[in-house]
């Protein structure tokens, strides 16, 4: 389990095949059972391993805005473990722009599991300073990137037609209808 800086703010991680991992890494945040965790990908040409369907509006999304700060969720395959598979039945996936998560992701041949690196219900980490001291003692590596630029990723739902904003982020809405067409935001 490490921590590790992304584009947007520290993550929390494993690889995506480690179950006691991920579990782990959900009892350290005290994450919700509901709350699923996104994973990071190499590139575009991972998506069919972690999802059973890619939508044509996901392939345009992410070749206008990959590598960079949009999550997309995709209908999940069936053996993912259950912690990466959201509400809609999908997985968040997101191809990270900072060069130590693109370096480290070209060393493995599977995805990275990305959620903040805070307790839940804590503000998300934007360097080692903000980093709970509690939390980072338990990461078995704990990777300095600097301060980081804080803003959160956009969560782009596609498990529904139109696309769902599941959270507004760095990828403003209006980029991404003018890729994706119409979107549906949550209430």
């Amino acid at each position: 389990m490490i921590v590790y800086p992304t584009e947007t703010v520290y993550g929390l991680g494993c690889r995506a095949s480690e179950s006691n991992s991920i579990e782990r890494i959900a009892r350290i945040k005290k994450a919700r059972q509901d709350a699923p965790f996104l994973i990071l990908i190499r590139d575009a040409g991972q998506l069919r391993k972690y999802a059973r369907q890619i939508p044509p509006a996901a392939e345009r999304l992410a070749q206008r805005f990959w590598p960079g700060p949009l999550t997309l969720i995709l209908p999940a395959r069936k053996d993912l473990h259950p912690r990466l598979i959201g509400p809609s039945g999908g997985v968040g996936m997101r191809v990270s722009s900072h060069a130590w998560c693109q370096a480290l992701l070209e060393q493995l041949d599977e995805a990275l599991i990305s959620t903040s690196a805070n307790f839940t219900g804590s503000p998300a980490p934007r360097s080692l300073m903000e980093l709970d001291q509690q939390l980072g003692a338990q990461a078995d590596l704990v990777i300095d990137g600097g301060t980081l630029p804080g803003e959160v990723s956009t969560i782009l739902d596609l498990c529904s037609d139109p696309p769902l904003l599941r959270r507004k982020g760095a990828i403003k809405a209006a980029q991404i209808k003018s890729v994706a067409g119409n979107l549906a935001r949550i209430k």
